[in-house]
């Protein structure tokens, strides 16, 4: 089983501004999915291969402003994956050199990247890797 998620050095909103995925602990409180504050329940952290161009930079119009999004090409934004993503997308860049991911688990399952709903896959990775041990 291989998941990527978010990159080190992504800012992720919260009440105070913006912080850095990597500084984030539970307990904190980011800016939800629905877009108002949540606390962290979980944090993960994955070691990923720098070699692999996994990773997906999508630029987004929202009103009049260009935001940018970046994440594994499996992550999914407002419920779609990143690499499939097309809805008001003004450019999509895939590329690699990451060494490190993070993903959170908010109260609401979710959070946001420059104002743009970010889903968190902690649950839906536990859900299939229960399914492939099931399977076994």
């Amino acid at each position: 089983i291989y998941f990527t998620c978010i990159p080190k050095g992504v800012y992720i909103d919260s009440v105070d501004g913006t912080i850095a995925i990597e500084d984030i602990n539970p307990g904190d409180i980011v800016i939800g999915y629905d877009g108002a504050p949540v606390k962290v329940l979980q944090k993960h952290n994955y070691l990923e291969n720098p070699d692999i161009k996994s990773f997906c930079k999508v630029c987004f119009k929202d009103n009049d402003e260009i935001k940018e999004v970046n994440v594994s090409d499996m992550h999914r934004i407002r419920g779609v994956r990143s690499k499939d993503i097309t809805e008001n997308v003004v450019s999509k860049e895939f590329y690699g050199g990451v060494k490190y991911t993070y993903d959170l688990l908010t109260e609401d399952a979710g959070y946001r990247i420059n104002g743009i709903p970010v889903n968190s896959m902690i649950e839906e990775m536990a859900c299939y890797t229960a399914e492939l041990l099931n399977d076994k």
